[in-house]
Parts: structure tokens; C-alpha cells; sequence
């Protein structure tokens, strides 16, 4: 959603106001290259359009507003795979239970659900986008 996307509301503003959105390779700073996914893996029941939402709603200290727009996989023993910009990849292993929901293959699952203080959240959060301006 940050990458050559519109972005998404938060708690800085709708459509993505006040974070970051790269649209070139060189404009990725601020997470770095290596800090900053560029692909995942995303649940089969959580796939409902050609976009990965990471929601920066509760970042970097409300994390009583986290949300899980759409959730990453967990097929590696309850693990994703991310690549990041600099060409690197990562398997992320998945701490808290209500990132992995039970798998309901055939059906969509509830996404855009409030997640409070789920720390799986807090580090997409930091490897998504930045704030847009001073901090």
C-alpha cells in the first residue's frame, strides 16, 4: 500500500495523510532499503485486492489503536516471508495468536480488525512506511 499505492487512513489523516508513499526506488530513505518490505506473503483468505494494507494507525506509541487491515501469511511453522528493497528476504515468525487466525480456505476473512497491542503489527508498522515531514 506504500509502495506506488495510495496509502491508507490512519490516525494522521484518511487516504494515508502524513506517512510516507515511495514511488521510486531512490525516494526509499527513511526506512532504509533493507528496512523497508517490498513483497510478502498474504493469506489466502485474506486476498481481496492487488494491495498488502499495513495501517499505521497506534504508531509509534498507541498501540491500544492497532489494526489488521490485512494479514500476512503463515504457511513456514507460523512464519511469512517478506523480500525488502535492497533485494535481501526475511521469514518473520508470527508472536501473537490473532495474527494467525484459523485458515478458512473458500471464504473471506474479517479484515480491518482492531488488534491492540499486537506487537506482529508494530513490526510491518516499522518496516512499511515512515511519517511524511519532522517527527
Amino acid at each position: 500500500m506504500w509502495l506506488n499505492g495510495p496509502g491508507w487512513g490512519s490516525a494522521r489523516g484518511a487516504s494515508g495523510k502524513g506517512w510516507r508513499k515511495f514511488f521510486k526506488i531512490d525516494s526509499i530513505t527513511d526506512p532504509s532499503p533493507s528496512s523497508l518490505f517490498v513483497f510478502l506473503d498474504e493469506r489466502e483468505d485474506s486476498i481481496n485486492d492487488g494491495t498488502f494494507v499495513v495501517d499505521m494507525a497506534g504508531w509509534p506509541n498507541t498501540p491500544s489503536q492497532h489494526r489488521m487491515i490485512d494479514y500476512p501469511a503463515s504457511y513456514h511453522n507460523a512464519a511469512g516471508g517478506f523480500s525488502f528493497a535492497d533485494g535481501h528476504s526475511e521469514i518473520k515468525k508470527w508472536q501473537d495468536p490473532r495474527t494467525l487466525p484459523e485458515l478458512k480456505r473458500g471464504q473471506q476473512m474479517p479484515l480491518n480488525v482492531p488488534s491492540p497491542n499486537n506487537r506482529d503489527i508494530v513490526w510491518m508498522q516499522e518496516r512499511a512506511t515512515s511519517p511524511d515531514g519532522p517527527r
